[in-house]
């Protein structure tokens, strides 16, 4: 059922020159775009700008995904014009009333498009039923015991923090932050917000995060740790350790580099957790093998997904990517892309092959293992 979406999306491209705005201009008109207007770029000597409205409407309900698929073509015209796109969301009547003036290329309802608009997203896949999850890997787990003593972090003062850099400048706050996840109590989620503001804030690393994973490490290692919160921790080392992959990105030098070295560099002491691990910490260990360059198949990790019952699409694809079966990983995460908007989109980012992988093993990984 052809549908008008609630959300229509401004598209604003940055272009070289005016005749790379003309052909992107027309090629926006063409793909139904309501409004789409050209000017010189007052930012630039030479450069110029398109920006357009798409409003739909849409070939059927699924706003999210036929939202990405345009975003997607839009993107590759930007690429091909030799520029770069930025893009904003509101309601169609806040989007058409901020709309830049000046030259108007083209100036149409959503009426006088339909027909055009409807066409060519119907040349683009509709999306396909997602696989039915029925492991339960990501039901939460009652924590029930330990104790929930507090943890003592073994060499924590042997660091000189002051000397490293966080988020807000110097990280003589980060081992407080630790320590608060140490004490292993009712605190632990105001403390994991303060990590992931002042340690890793947004996709972004800090010379003192390398620092802090071999303490994050001994928590989770740490009898005493409360089952929800090992749980978690190794989610958020996950994280981590796809944030920047090594070597794939050929920047060894950053700190998100060195960040996923680091926890690369503890894997085999999280492994040992394996023999007494409950399913949904094993689940995540596979998870976190994956990540490691040339890492050995061990035959225990087959045999766990062996004894699921049902699609696993995280766990088929961290396997693939021990195995290094790379026929097995592309078509893995080409049939993701089939159901998964956001899958698509991290496939074409500009990153290395194993990187947007690792990346797209995150994101299903978390879609279908985190606890909910």
């Amino acid at each position: 059922m052809i549908t008008v979406p609630r959300h229509a999306t401004t598209y604003s491209l940055f272009v070289p020159d005016e005749e790379a705005a003309r052909e992107g201009a027309r090629a926006l008109t063409g793909r139904g775009h309501a409004l789409v207007r050209v000017a010189p770029d007052p930012t630039t000597d030479s450069g110029w700008r398109i920006d357009s409205l798409d409003e739909g409407p849409y070939p059927d309900d699924d706003e999210h995904w036929w939202t990405a698929a345009e975003n997607r073509a839009v993107t590759v015209l930007a690429e091909r014009l030799g520029g770069r796109l930025s893009r904003s969301m509101a309601l169609t009547e806040t989007a058409r009333r901020f709309f830049p003036g000046e030259e108007l290329v083209c100036d149409r309802s959503a009426d006088d498009v339909r027909e055009l608009r409807v066409g060519v997203l119907s040349r683009e896949p509709a999306r396909t039923p997602a696989p039915a999850i029925v492991h339960g890997l990501g039901a939460e787990e009652p924590s029930g015991a330990p104790s929930g003593e507090p943890i003592v972090l073994d060499g924590l003062d042997d660091v000189d923090w002051s000397s490293l850099t966080g988020a807000y400048g110097p990280a003589g706050e980060v081992p407080d932050i630790l320590r608060g996840l140490a004490a292993n109590d009712e605190g632990w989620e105001e403390a994991v917000e303060e990590y992931f503001s002042t340690v890793v804030h947004q996709d972004t690393c800090y010379d003192c995060t390398p620092e802090t994973i071999g303490f994050l490490v001994q928590l989770v290692r740490a009898p005493q740790l409360f089952p929800a919160y090992r749980l978690h921790l190794l989610i958020h080392l996950a994280y981590i350790a796809t944030i920047d992959p090594v070597p794939a990105t050929g920047e060894p030098d950053s700190d998100e580099a060195a960040a996923c070295q680091a926890v690369l560099d503890r894997l085999p002491g999280l492994l040992a957790l394996w023999p007494d691990a409950p399913a949904a910490v094993r689940a995540w260990l596979i998870v976190l093998a994956a990540v490691r360059p040339g890492a050995a198949p061990r035959p225990e990790f087959h045999e766990f997904r062996g004894r699921l019952d049902g699609p696993s699409p995280a766990l088929d694809l961290a396997l693939a990517l021990i195995s290094g079966d790379d026929g097995a990983v592309r078509d893995l995460t080409r049939a993701a892309a089939a159901w998964d908007e956001e899958v698509s989109a991290k496939l074409e980012e500009p990153f290395p092959h194993r990187t947007r992988d690792l990346k797209v093993l995150f994101h299903l990984a978390l879609a279908e293992l985190a606890p909910r």
